[in-house]
């Protein structure tokens, strides 16, 4: 796993609640924009903790069918049908012993909430129906785009559950929050790129970083990446500049910082896509009232959730 860069205070301040997470067993609430490395703090902490020799396995819960999650704690789940190599039982059971992480916990069912409340507090875990219950032997980690309290208020998380995850809460700053971690993180993530590619990595000019330290990068670090993804290109370049940089953006316009700065394409398909989602948690899952209150058709609803892999 890499290591967290930081040097901006507000990063400094996130590897510190980190360091005094990774100190106890409590359950750990995660939020931030996407692409500002949620999952990577929440493994750190479970690399960092006494759990550390046990698993870490990450649950994607807004592509779980709601039937095997409830199926999975209750601990009835033999004899179902699994919808994927990954269903949400699997992630349960294998994490005894470690940590669970659940991705975007505003997506989850609420019939299923109060199993991972029980999870939490480490009443019980998902165990085969013979076996009889068991106490949990896991820790709970959650993710979340947007800060859990403004989703209680919504309907969308329980507020008993909210109690227990926030007991520890960590806010990821995004990327126009910490700026003074760019220049490290364009380093680092070039030398991985050219270790891929098993080429020399190159040096940057200061006006190249001065140019990338001033975007304000909405998708944070997954569009950084591809921002020097597309500068490095084919080429065998020692030193990048403002002139890769303008190659770059005739050549995958949508991957480079013009659109960061111009607010263009992928800013609206940004737009839309957390509009989306955000309407899917008011209704709680309920696309046919999600499309109405999107003023667009159940059909172009699904599409779009299909396009998107959700």
């Amino acid at each position: 796993m890499r290591p967290l860069l930081a040097k901006s205070p507000a990063m400094l301040e996130v590897l510190d609640k980190i360091r005094r997470a990774a100190q106890v067993d409590s359950p750990v609430s995660i939020w931030g924009e996407e692409g500002t490395g949620k999952v990577q703090i929440a493994e750190t902490i479970h690399r960092q903790s006494r759990r550390a020799a046990g698993p870490f396995v990450v649950m994607r819960a807004g592509r779980l069918p709601e039937e095997f999650a409830e199926a999975a704690w209750s601990g009835t789940s033999a004899g179902l049908v699994e919808p994927s190599a990954g269903d949400c039982a699997n992630h349960m059971m294998a994490a005894q012993g470690g940590t669970l992480l659940i991705q975007e916990i505003t997506r989850i069912p609420r019939t299923c909430q109060a199993k991972i409340l029980e999870a939490a507090e480490g009443r019980r875990g998902g165990a085969p129906a013979h076996s009889g219950k068991q106490r949990a032997d896991l820790r709970v980690m959650a993710t979340s785009r947007y800060e859990l309290w403004e989703s209680v208020e919504r309907g969308v998380v329980r507020e008993d559950l909210y109690y227990r995850l926030a007991v520890v809460t960590i806010r990821v700053p995004p990327l126009r929050e910490r700026k003074e971690d760019i220049p490290f993180l364009v380093r680092d993530t070039l030398t991985e790129l050219c270790g891929e590619r098993d080429k020399p990595v190159p040096a940057i000019e200061p006006e190249l970083i001065r140019y990338l330290v001033e975007q304000p990068w909405p998708g944070n670090l997954p569009r950084l990446r591809h921002c020097l993804d597309a500068m490095l290109g084919d080429g065998d370049t020692a030193v990048l500049g403002m002139a890769d940089l303008r190659a770059s953006l005739s050549r995958a316009d949508e991957d480079s910082p013009s659109s960061v700065s111009a607010g263009r394409i992928d800013t609206l398909a940004d737009l839309e896509r957390d509009a989306v989602m955000r309407a899917l948690e008011v209704c709680q899952g309920n696309r046919t009232k999600a499309a109405e209150a999107l003023g667009i058709s159940v059909r172009t609803l699904q599409r779009k959730l299909k396009q998107w892999g959700v």
